[in-house]
């Protein structure tokens, strides 16, 4: 694994999710780890982190990407710019916040590919917490390295958007890419009032 101490990652987003309440701000990092690789969210005053267990995990040279299993899978935060009850949303709520998300995403994937989507969309729960199980077809491409889709699974973390997603290409399946997304958010955790310390995870990590 090539991950030298821990990775500062750029959070980069599309878009921000609704109105203009001002969101917690969030700080990725990719730490090492001997199971692979540990991703930390860490804002002002709460944390997000996820684990990659795979003897394979890679950084890339795009921010929010890694390589996980030969996968390319990319984990980002979008904020919400709406004030809601975010201790305490309902089943529904989270429903109604998770879709009007894939939404707007796309709207703007139609734009940029220029077709209408041919997609899947799923509400489902993965260790008790509310997640949109969203994929689609990419245009069809001979390319042997070409996409042939883009998976996503998707939940509210505090005040944010959390999307793992990963693409199909001719050598994987669906079946195989969503099985590896939910493996990484069954290790979902969000820390309530904690920021991690990055210096002595890392030095945990590695023992």
């Amino acid at each position: 694994m090539k991950i030298k101490g821990f990775l500062f990652l750029m959070v980069l987003s599309q878009s921000s999710v609704f109105g203009q309440y001002k969101a917690e701000e969030f700080q990725a990092a990719l730490l090492q780890a001997k199971y692979g690789a540990f991703l930390v969210y860490n804002g002002q005053k709460n944390s997000i982190t996820l684990q990659f267990i795979s003897n394979s995990v890679e950084p890339t040279e795009k921010p929010n990407f890694v390589i996980v299993d030969n996968l390319i899978i990319q984990a980002s935060i979008v904020p919400f710019t709406q004030s809601w009850d975010f201790e305490n949303l309902d089943v529904e709520t989270q429903k109604t916040l998770l879709l009007g998300w894939k939404k707007y995403e796309k709207e703007w994937v139609e734009e940029q590919l220029k077709v209408k989507l041919k997609e899947r969309e799923e509400i489902t729960q993965i260790d008790g917490r509310i997640f949109l199980y969203w994929s689609f077809d990419m245009p069809k491409d001979r390319s042997p390295d070409s996409v042939s889709k883009q998976v996503y699974l998707v939940t509210i973390c505090f005040d944010q958007i959390l999307t793992i997603n990963a693409p199909v290409d001719k050598k994987t399946s669906e079946s195989l890419v969503r099985e590896k997304l939910i493996s990484i958010a069954r290790t979902l955790q969000l820390h309530t009032g904690e920021v991690q310390d990055l210096k002595k995870l890392y030095d945990d990590l590695m023992k």
